[in-house]
C-alpha cells in the first residue's frame, strides 16, 4: 500500500496517477494547474495504491494561521477510484494525521463510485441533474418539462446559430464574466482570473459556446471521456436569456463528441430557481456527497474555540464560518 501527494510541477506523475482511473475534468492537470492562478491555497492531488486498488483525489491545502486543513477544490473532483478500495478510508485518515492536517471538507462526485460511509463523515450534500447523453435526442427532448421544450422550439434558429470559434469567445469571456460577476453579486468563490479562464478555454476538454456577434452570453464545459461538467457561463443582462439554448446545445455536441454524461449541476442553494431551471431539463437528480473529517480533535476544538465558532448552523469547518 502506498500514499503520496503529486504537486502541480509533477505533470507527468499527476497524469499517470489520473490513467488508471476512471475521473472528470476536475481531477486532470490542466484544470488545476488553470484553477491555481485564481486561488491561494496549494492544491495537489492525493494519490492511492494498493494492488489492484487505485485512487486519485485532487486537494487544496489551505492555510489558517498556523494549521492546514483541506478541501475540493472548485469544481466536481473528490475521490476517482478503480477497485474497491475497501482500506482507503483508514489509510486516508492515517496519511491525514501524519501530515499534521487539522480537518477536511471534501465534496465528492456522485458519478463516481467510493468506498466512504455515514461513519467516517458522509453526509448527503445539495442536488445536482445529470443527463444520459447515450440516449436518443428525441428522448432527451421528450424527458424535459414542456416549458424548456417550447422555449427551444421557438428559438430554434439561434440553437443553430451558436459560435463554437475558440478566439471570438476567448477575447469576449473575461469581460463579460467580469460584468456577469458584479450584476450577480458573486461570491469570491467564483472569482477566476483572466489567466484562469483563457487557460480553461484552451484547455483539450473544454467545449465553449456562445451566442450574439459580438457574443453577449459564454458558457463553459469541461469533460473527458467519461463525464462533461457544466463549469460557468457569462453574459450581458440581455443575454441571460441563452442559458437555457447554450446548455441544450452543449447537450447536443457534447453527444456528438461522444461523452456519456453531462452533468448540469444544480442551484446555488437547494430549491432556488436556479436548480428549478437545471431540474426541468428532465436529468436524473443525484445528491453530491460530502466527506467531513476531523482529524487532529485537539487542534480542531481549539480552532473553534479561539473563533467562538464551535457550532455555525452545519458549516465545517466552523472556524472558517463567514
Amino acid at each position: 500500500m502506498s500514499s503520496r501527494l503529486i504537486s502541480l510541477a509533477n505533470h507527468e506523475d499527476w497524469k499517470t496517477a489520473l490513467s488508471h482511473v476512471p475521473h472528470g475534468a476536475a481531477h486532470t492537470h490542466w484544470y488545476n494547474t488553470a484553477l491555481a492562478a485564481s486561488v491561494e491555497d496549494e492544491i495537489v492531488l492525493f494519490d492511492y495504491s494498493n494492488g489492484e486498488d487505485q485512487a486519485c483525489c485532487p486537494l487544496a491545502l489551505r492555510r489558517y494561521g498556523k494549521s492546514i486543513d483541506i478541501a475540493t477544490p472548485y469544481g466536481f473532483g473528490g475521490f476517482a477510484t478503480q477497485g474497491p478500495c475497501k482500506r482507503l478510508p483508514d489509510e486516508f485518515r492515517r496519511f491525514a494525521v501524519e501530515q499534521d492536517w487539522v480537518c477536511g471538507y471534501l465534496a465528492l462526485h456522485p458519478l463516481f463510485p467510493h468506498p466512504f460511509i455515514a461513519t467516517e463523515g458522509l453526509e448527503p450534500g445539495r442536488t445536482i441533474y445529470v443527463l444520459d447523453l447515450s440516449t436518443s435526442e428525441d428522448f432527451l427532448l421528450s424527458s424535459m418539462h414542456k416549458t424548456h421544450r417550447y422555449e427551444l422550439r421557438r428559438d430554434s434558429e439561434l440553437v443553430e446559430s451558436i459560435i463554437l470559434e475558440g478566439d471570438l469567445l476567448s477575447e469576449a469571456l473575461p469581460g463579460l464574466y467580469a460584468a456577469t460577476l458584479a450584476r450577480v453579486g458573486a461570491s469570491d468563490t467564483y472569482r477566476f482570473s483572466e489567466a484562469t479562464l483563457k487557460a480553461w478555454l484552451s484547455s483539450p476538454g473544454c467545449l465553449a459556446l456562445g451566442l450574439g456577434v459580438p457574443p453577449r452570453a459564454v458558457m463553459l464545459c469541461l469533460y473527458t471521456e467519461e463525464i462533461a461538467d457544466y463549469c460557468i457561463s457569462a453574459s450581458t443582462k440581455q443575454g441571460r436569456s441563452y442559458t437555457r439554448i447554450l446548455l441544450w446545445a452543449a447537450a447536443r455536441e457534447l453527444k456528438r463528441r461522444g461523452v456519456r454524461y453531462f452533468n448540469l449541476g444544480g442551484g446555488a442553494h437547494d430549491a432556488d430557481t436556479l436548480e428549478a431551471f437545471k431540474r426541468r431539463f428532465g436529468g436524473e437528480s443525484l445528491s453530491v456527497p460530502v466527506l467531513k473529517q476531523v482529524y487532529m480533535r485537539g487542534q480542531f476544538m481549539a480552532l473553534c474555540r479561539q473563533a467562538e465558532a464551535v457550532d455555525r448552523a452545519g458549516y465545517f469547518p466552523p472556524y472558517r464560518s463567514p
